[in-house]
């Protein structure tokens, strides 16, 4: 199977992107819009049409997170300009590189500042209720809301309490099954590939975890799924000229909400996770090998999203959640083979093995 594993930039072939590159311009009047979203078990409530999300009507008075994006208040201008606590840093390609990702603390571990190598910034608070958001040219409200549903809000999710999956979900009858790994692993690859074959997807890349009335539910994201230029070329179930997610990344998006595919917009049971493993340069053909429970709490801490944010409290509640996760949905490792002809047959195998659990 034919997955991209680099981070590197690459060769734009997806469709072009038509934009404006004035900020004003770019959010207009919906800069004074209360608009409703829901999305990874949370409702949204936010100043702007946000890209790849549709608005929802939401239950209860009162919103999970209130979202503002294209400035931050006087108040916390002036908190990022005092000092502030680090609180991680995610280095470049190389030590001549500046940082990817620089995160402070400000007011004493009331608010937590994320600011990109690209120019974005985000603020949310302690009590994950509240997210500003703010760009610098080139960038455009597409370019940041990708930020925003990715790295943001499954920060948001873990300071919420709620553990979530580096992993695509997919529906098969009543129940999901989970694509997880690390990124340029083929999560979204082959999620695309079960969408192409008719299944519904239910999320992409973030997948959060819920009990409710003792059953482990994998929550549904959005109707977008991000892909790798090169990950879709020569499977014949997609076009081979998907739109650009925004104008500054290389990566081409499905649209799971046109007529052609299925988004399952409500929270499902979860019944197995499958970790991809590339470890065994043998294999020759895909193979799926069951995982014990003290193993698989491991193997999923080592999976679960932008784990390097959490903090200690956050990691010992992490590793409690997943030892009780473990006893009621199954782990199994896919070996995988480099070969996009075999992508057919690894469907029909994961299928087999989800239906005969």
């Amino acid at each position: 199977m034919l997955y991209i594993l680099c981070c590197q930039p690459l060769p734009k072939l997806c469709a072009s992107f038509a934009f404006s590159d004035d900020i004003s311009q770019q959010l207009g009047r919906g800069n004074s819009l209360q608009l409703n979203y829901c999305v990874y078990g949370l409702q949204l409530n936010a100043n702007v049409e946000i890209p790849g999300l549709q608005p929802c009507e939401t239950t209860g008075d009162k919103a999970d997170v209130v979202v503002t994006m294209g400035s931050f208040p006087e108040e916390i201008v002036h908190l990022i300009n005092q000092q502030a606590k680090p609180y991680y840093i995610e280095p470049g390609y190389d030590k001549t590189d500046p940082p990817h990702l620089i995160v402070n603390m400000l007011a004493d571990g009331k608010y937590y500042h994320f600011r990109y190598g690209t120019g974005a910034q985000f603020v949310c608070n302690r009590q994950a209720t509240v997210v500003w958001g703010s760009w610098k040219n080139p960038f455009i409200l597409e370019d940041a809301a990708l930020y925003l549903l990715g790295p943001i809000l499954g920060f948001i999710l873990r300071l919420r309490g709620t553990t979530c999956l580096h992993a695509s979900g997919v529906v098969v009858g009543k129940k999901a099954l989970a694509l997880a790994g690390a990124s340029g692993a083929g999560k979204s690859t082959l999620a695309a590939a079960f969408a192409a074959s008719g299944y519904p997807i239910l999320t992409d890349d973030v997948l959060p975890l819920k009990i409710k009335d003792g059953t482990q539910l994998a929550l549904s994201g959005y109707a977008r799924m991000r892909l790798y230029p090169h990950s879709f070329q020569n499977m014949d179930e997609l076009p081979n000229d998907l739109p650009l997610l925004a104008p500054n990344w290389d990566k081409c998006y499905l649209d799971l909400a046109s007529a052609k595919y299925s988004f399952h917009k409500k929270a499902v049971p979860l019944k197995v996770v499958y970790l991809l493993d590339w470890s065994n340069d043998n294999t020759t053909s895909p193979k799926i090998i069951p995982v014990k429970p003290t193993t698989a709490v491991l193997l999923l801490a080592a999976n679960t999203y932008r784990n390097e944010l959490l903090d200690l409290s956050m990691k010992k509640k992490e590793f409690y959640f997943l030892s009780r996760f473990v006893s009621q949905v199954l782990v199994r490792r896919i070996q995988l083979v480099d070969d996009i002809a075999e992508i057919s047959h690894l469907l029909e195998i994961i299928i087999d093995d989800f239906r005969k659990i």
